[in-house]
């Protein structure tokens, strides 16, 4: 288009200089006639009223012959700027010279015979018909060119616009292969994405903003679809934790209305009862913990906790959880931080389960806290399968689990993220380093109270 826009004004401004330099011809012409008529009827009336002079001898008649001589010799002399040619520039002049001889012979002393005067006037008459002529040859010419120019500008006006069509039409096509073709595609993925086919995809037809733009949504629909059922799988988690402790609930309330009065047989299915609803209420108070962590609706209750200590009582409590695996506890240092005990306990649990859970049994678990400037360092590692590249980039994430995550452990991907919103929460970070079959390292640092820690 931009091509077809300089053509066009690149071809007005040529056909507007020849345009333009054939009028100022064709006008020039036209005032050289104009000159050359007015210039014969000087002469022609000159020649009237001096037969008429000497055919009756009136004066006036003589005195009219002379004014039109002198207005012949007036034009004759203003002729020269039309005289445009080498041609009419030597036929100019011979007018004037044979004015001139004309004019000095009619004021002769010696009067010029009829048949003198006839030939002087004829001779005359003859150069001004020869520059008539010549610039009625141009003038032709001068047209003649114009309606050349016409039909070039014409056939070349066609040629650019069947061009410019031309170039339409490849660019309609080329539009609708790039732009047209793509956002269509991409407006049906998403279309039937949103009706709920997460497996809807578009093609990426082109590697540029639209193949970029393609890109985008298919790893966005890809995340989706990976959350969705990441989702699922946690509803189908969560029913599953809470069905057998229902069962039980179930089962013992039917075997204490069935019982008959045995006070230990009641005592102990309502001991049970007890028991299930504990499991209960503790899984429903974890779920209420995931899902507040989880939208950053969560608040703490900020006091000065030991984290060595914490440390130190949470393995002793969860011995027999732990039992499973060889527990290397390096506690040199009893460091404060002004935090949650509470979510301070989940972050802890969270990781030093996750140790457990993804490590064979019978491997060791080591826990280190120490002092760091003033910083309080907790260190969790395993002798795991360790975790790939790729997939220490969405372990953090809500319901991210790496790919062979599912094949390992149950979970619903809601630990870690969960962890790394609580330590981020009291302004510390969690770092992780894995290689696949080396085994994984946590480390939480929390900020310190106590530039000096107490033994």
């Amino acid at each position: 288009m931009l091509l077809a826009w300089a053509i066009l004004v690149a071809g007005w401004f040529v056909a507007k200089r020849q345009l333009s330099r054939i009028d100022r011809r064709v006008v020039t012409d036209i005032r050289s006639l104009d000159v050359a008529h007015r210039l014969e009827l000087a002469i022609l009336a000159e020649r009237h009223e001096d037969l008429l002079w000497k055919a009756t001898g009136q004066s006036h008649h003589l005195e009219l012959a002379d004014t039109h001589l002198l207005e012949a010799e007036r034009i004759v002399a203003g002729l020269g700027p039309y005289a445009t040619t080498r041609e009419e520039q030597d036929l100019s002049t011979g007018i004037q010279t044979k004015l001139h001889a004309f004019r000095a012979g009619l004021m002769s002393a010696i009067p010029l015979s009829f048949e003198v005067e006839v030939q002087l006037a004829d001779d005359l008459f003859a150069d001004m018909d020869r520059f008539e002529a010549q610039n009625e040859a141009q003038m032709k010419e001068s047209m003649l060119a114009a309606d050349l120019l016409h039909e070039k500008i014409t056939h070349w006006a066609l040629g650019l616009s069947i061009g410019t069509g031309i170039l339409l039409f490849i660019g309609t096509l080329a539009l609708v292969g790039r732009i047209i073709r793509p956002a269509l595609a991409l407006t049906n993925a998403a279309r039937a994405f949103g009706r709920g086919d997460f497996f809807a995809r578009t093609p990426i037809l082109h590697d540029d903003e639209l193949g970029a733009l393609a890109r985008t949504f298919n790893n966005m629909a890809s995340d989706i679809a990976e959350r969705e059922k990441n989702r699922l799988q946690f509803v189908a988690l969560v029913v599953h934790d809470l069905k057998n402790p229902v069962l039980a609930i179930e089962m013992a309330t039917r075997m204490l209305r069935e019982s008959r009065g045995d006070e230990p047989e009641r005592r102990l299915y309502l001991d049970g009862i007890t028991e299930e609803a504990c499991r209960l209420r503790r899984i429903v108070c974890d779920l209420m913990d995931d899902t507040q962590v989880a939208s950053g609706h969560f608040s703490l209750h900020r006091t000065d906790v030991d984290l060595s200590s914490l440390v130190r009582r949470l393995i002793e409590t969860q011995a027999k959880v732990l039992a499973t695996h060889r527990i290397d506890l390096k506690i040199d240092e009893a460091c404060i931080v002004h935090g949650d005990a509470d979510r301070m306990e989940r972050v802890v649990m969270n990781l030093v389960s996750n140790a457990v859970k993804y490590s064979p049994a019978n491997t060791c678990v080591t826990l280190r806290v120490e002092r760091r400037d003033s910083q309080a360092v907790l260190t969790i590692s395993d002798q795991g399968p360790g975790i790939a590249q790729e997939d220490l980039q969405v372990i953090f994430q809500p319901f991210g689990r790496g790919r062979s995550a599912h094949t390992l452990a149950e979970g619903a991907g809601l630990g870690l993220y969960a962890v790394k919103q609580i330590v981020e929460a009291h302004g510390g970070r969690v770092e992780v380093q894995s290689q696949p079959g080396r085994g994984t390292t946590f480390q939480v640092r929390l900020p310190q109270v106590q530039a000096v820690c107490t033994g």
